[in-house]
């Protein structure tokens, strides 16, 4: 069969394995990515449920049965099992002619009432109750129906309520589209917000959904409406449901390319539902559709005028379109059932400015800080609306204007100007303050992690990083001397230089660390190092100076051939290796027209390669995440500054 090819399992009729197998599907096509696989796996899972139960009861019965007809064999004339008389129409059971094809199961009402007065048939005949309820949804919509349930013997049986409770919870955390009032009946017969106090993570991480829709009231979804739905005719309510929370779900996420897909879904099947329609204009002014966020606000409208949702909406419209004297109509709609709507007054204040009734837009943003004294956003808006008033009445120079000004000074509250700085900070750090928070721990973690992985504060490696690279030109022995002990990169100029017939050479001990040595030519073929060669060392002179260099083999021909020589290398202190070899060179070489002490430097010139800036140790990607979050933090408080200081420079 199909079903269990979706599973993935063998046939079975144990539900626990076929939960197991449905999670684990569950993780390959989940909703938003593969909605077709997900639709398939949920009626697979469905089917597969009810097929298990089926067998159990099927099989509780063939082992109840023999007991009490033990002659009697039920069997079809092909010798397969007998099906449920109810499966069957009466006249299939018997022929006029020949009698009775087959002999239908008896009932034994004495084993009825026994099976009746079991708990575990009352626990089952609950759930089955329950099924049916939840699988006819005007039924499922009914607290009546589910009053009158919960109301049963079964349920208020204290040896029986525990076992219930548990069966039902599984039962609705895979089935959980039910109206409040029906979670909330549910709750008073079970007392699941006793299990919630008293372990709410274990209650959470067992029955998420159900949580969510039974207890969390800032889930949205469980708090759109059902009764509608029943005027959509026979869909598939199930799916519908999952449609509709999967795309308020895909809003509280900005996916909006999901968001939508499952509008879509949901319009497919119903069109007339205002919670969707809803979640189509929150959609559609967010991703831009002005057209499309009109249009649901005009049809929400229609569906709920007592509803301030599509008001709300179609004034954001109006408002972009230039239409102000229409947004102001639909936002007084709003302030007349809600006069202390905060987001209503503001954008009729906003229209009321822009119309040039500075009168009203003045009330609309007192109403507001009569609400909340600290809505900066309402504080600079009227600050605005009284500079506007102001530059109004001076134009006009109409007698009594300066009465007029007068007061419009004493509304804006002059004060001091150390007054006025501390409402200032205080609004700043009301709104930032955990943005500020945020930036000191950031510049903690950030200086101990840039000192952990280079030995550098951020401020010096900073520094090194972007510093030029400058290379000194050294024409005098006196500049030479002057140089740094560390390394430095030079250009000079060598007379008299000469080839030293001695080698750098980087060799492995006997412990395999790898070391450098200073050796002549011929020790090194002697040792067959040849190989190993790195550098080769030669002098000339600076003003008399002798000073040596480290150079490649390009630069120990040039010097050979022509005595003399123009390079750039780094500056380094003379190792004592070097300086051991170079004395040794002096004893062993008669030939080197030495006949006296050199004046030698403590320092040589490593010119086999080019002198370059000092690599720096790389930064590791946690550092670029902290600063990329600390940069976006600084945008955001830089932002609130910006807006603190409209509202300190609207009073100076």
């Amino acid at each position: 069969m199909q079903v269990w090819e979706i599973l993935g399992i063998d046939p079975t009729h144990e539900i626990s394995a076929i939960k197991k197998a449905y999670a684990a599907k569950l993780k390959i096509h989940h909703p938003e990515d593969d909605p077709t696989g997900y639709q398939q796996l949920r009626e697979a899972y469905d089917q597969a449920i009810k097929l298990a139960k089926r067998q159990q009861k099927q099989t509780s019965r063939s082992n109840d049965e023999p007991e009490v007809f033990e002659t009697l064999d039920v069997r079809q004339e092909d010798g397969s099992e007998a099906e449920d008389i109810a499966e069957h129409e009466e006249d299939e059971l018997y022929d006029e002619d020949d009698g009775p094809q087959r002999i239908p199961r008896m009932v034994i009402w004495q084993e009825q009432d026994k099976e009746r007065d079991d708990p575990e048939s009352q626990a089952e005949h609950f759930m089955e109750r329950v099924e049916e309820l939840y699988g006819k949804f005007p039924s499922r919509i009914d607290p009546n129906q589910w009053a009158e349930l919960l109301n049963s013997d079964v349920v208020w049986n204290i040896n029986l309520q525990s076992g219930i409770s548990d069966r039902l919870l599984d039962f609705l955390e895979e089935h959980y589209f039910l109206p409040k009032e029906v979670w909330k009946l549910l709750d008073s017969a079970f007392h699941w917000n006793g299990l919630v106090a008293e372990d709410k993570e274990s209650f959470l991480e067992q029955y998420p959904k159900v949580h969510r829709y039974a207890f969390a009231e800032s889930y949205e979804a469980a708090n759109m409406g059902y009764s509608l739905l029943l005027g959509a005719g026979e869909i598939d309510h199930e799916a519908y449901l999952h449609y509709r929370e999967d795309a308020w779900l895909a809003l509280m996420k900005n996916d909006m390319p999901a968001a939508n897909y499952w509008l879509q879904k949901a319009g497919e099947l119903f069109d007339a539902d205002p919670d969707v329609i809803r979640l189509e204009a929150e959609y559609g002014w967010r991703s831009g559709e002005s057209e499309r966020t009109l249009a649901m606000s005009n049809r929400l409208i229609q569906l709920c005028p007592d509803q301030v949702d599509g008001y709300l909406y179609r004034s954001h419209i109006w408002m972009q379109f230039g239409k102000l004297p229409e947004a102001v109509q639909d936002l007084q709609r709003i302030l007349a059932q809600f006069p202390d709507h905060m987001l209503a007054l503001s954008l009729a204040g906003a229209c009321f400015k822009k119309l040039g009734d500075l009168e009203k837009a003045k009330e609309m943003f007192q109403r507001i800080l009569a609400l909340d004294a600290n809505d900066i956003e309402a504080v600079l808006a009227l600050a605005e609306v009284n500079a506007l008033t102001i530059k109004d009445l001076r134009a006009r120079r109409v007698k009594g204007n300066g009465r007029a000004i007068r007061q419009v000074y004493r509304e804006l509250g002059k004060t001091s100007l150390l007054k006025q700085l501390k409402k200032a900070a205080y609004f700043f750090v009301s709104y930032k303050w955990f943005s500020l928070i945020c930036i000191v721990a950031l510049h903690f973690w950030i200086a101990s992690s840039f000192v952990k992985h280079t030995g550098e504060t951020p401020s010096a490696y900073w520094r090194e990083v972007v510093k030029p690279f400058n290379i000194m030109t050294i024409s005098s022995a006196s500049e030479w001397e002057l140089l740094p002990p560390e390394a430095t990169a030079v250009r000079v100029k060598l007379a008299d230089a000469s080839y030293m017939a001695i080698q750098e050479v980087k060799a492995k001990d006997d412990t395999g660390k790898e070391t450098t040595k200073y050796i002549s030519l011929d020790e090194a073929k002697k040792q067959g190092l040849q190989s190993n060669i790195t550098g080769h060392i030669c002098m000339g002179y600076l003003d008399g100076k002798a000073i040596l260099v480290v150079g490649n083999y390009k630069q120990a021909k040039e010097i050979y051939d022509s005595r003399r020589i123009e390079l750039e290398g780094a500056v380094r202190p003379m190792p004592d290796e070097l300086k051991t070899e170079i004395e040794n060179w002096k004893n062993r070489s008669s030939k080197s027209g030495i006949s006296k002490p050199l004046p030698m430097s403590d320092k040589y010139i490593y010119a086999v390669t080019k002198p370059s800036k000092k690599a720096l140790p790389s930064l590791p990607l946690r550092i670029y995440f902290y600063l990329f979050i600390l940069g976006l933090f600084y945008i955001s408080v830089l932002r609130e500054l910006r807006r603190v200081s409209k509202f300190l420079f609207s009073y100076t």
